[in-house]
């Protein structure tokens, strides 16, 4: 396809950017004014969800027209799941797109994002920081965590991305409608790949550029990352029910066997067994690791039976 035909083809969308703000007034004009040049040939409406900012976030947004709301509840994930909402019931648009506010992403990448979209067929593309990554942009102990958490997504969802946390993504606007997102905090951003992989959407990967943030910095690494990770083992728990329980049982029957192995040991040499704890210990962990195993072959029937329902009702 000619660039005159892949402009004509996006010129044919209709886009909304959706941006979570609370107190980013040294950032929100920059990135505003890069959205719109970027998207300067596409239909486009910027939705700036606020978080009841008391620095002038919002003023200096519709000072730069764009359609800005209050955010009724808290947290990242609650404030772009409202603005979502909002472009779906007032804008119907084709494409939405998330970004954050302190000028860390680039609105540029949007572009060959959206064509990853409209001309590749896909359903959802997330960018990958670490091929873009500027020099201190991210602490390197963030780096790592993020890695580890993507590597534990991508063996569970069976997806090939590499940067699962990324806050650069867009999508069809129809997708959104099928995905169940309920998550109101930094998690929001896996769980939509949960969801999105449930429903088996067309995920893609493009490279783009992270850069060293406008502003103070709002994250915990240590909280949010501890709430990531839990949103993780929910999902080897829903996803991997086999895998989940099966290896909480196996390393309990291993403790269990090697307690009761020194018992065995004990009994074999002096015919008697006085460590009465430990036999009781034994038994109670070789039980529970056997119950947990059980629980996880349940577990899977049911997510098999689940998955068949939802084929058939397709």
């Amino acid at each position: 396809m000619t660039e005159r035909a892949h402009q004509k083809t996006l010129a044919q969308v209709k886009v909304a950017v959706v941006i979570p703000t609370l107190n980013e007034r040294h950032g929100i004009g920059s990135v505003m004014d890069k959205t719109r040049e970027s998207l300067r040939d596409i239909p486009h409406d910027i939705v700036v969800v606020d978080g009841h900012s008391t620095d002038g976030t919002d003023k200096i947004a519709m000072e730069l027209q764009a359609k800005v709301i209050y955010q009724e509840g808290k947290g990242y994930g609650d404030a772009l799941l409202s603005g979502f909402n909002y472009s779906l019931q007032h804008l119907n648009p084709n494409v939405i797109f998330m970004i954050d506010a302190d000028g860390t992403y680039d609105p540029a990448d949007m572009i060959k994002m959206l064509r990853v979209i409209t001309e590749g067929g896909y359903d959802l593309v997330i960018g990958n920081r670490f091929q873009g990554i500027e020099r201190a942009a991210m602490p390197l102990t963030n780096q790592i965590g993020n890695k580890i958490l993507s590597w534990m997504m991508r063996k569970t969802l069976k997806i090939s991305a590499k940067d699962t946390q990324c806050g650069l993504r867009g999508f069809r606007a129809d997708l959104i409608k099928k995905l169940d997102l309920r998550t109101s905090g930094m998690p929001f951003t896996t769980e939509m790949l949960v969801e999105a992989s449930r429903v088996r959407a067309r995920i893609a990967e493009v490279p783009v550029t992270y850069r060293q943030r406008i502003g103070h910095a709002k994250l915990d690494p240590f909280r949010d990352g501890f709430r990531i990770l839990a949103t993780i083992l929910r999902l080897y728990r829903d996803f991997e029910p086999l895998l989940f329980f099966g290896g909480i049982g196996s390393v309990l029957t291993l403790a269990g066997l090697v307690i009761g192995f020194s018992v065995l040991i004990e009994w074999l040499t002096t015919g008697a067994i006085t460590r009465l704890a430990s036999t009781m210990l034994s038994a109670m962990l070789m039980l529970s690791g056997f119950q947990l195993f059980i629980l996880g072959l349940l577990a899977d029937m049911v997510k098999d039976v689940k998955r068949t329902v939802r084929r058939n009702s397709r």
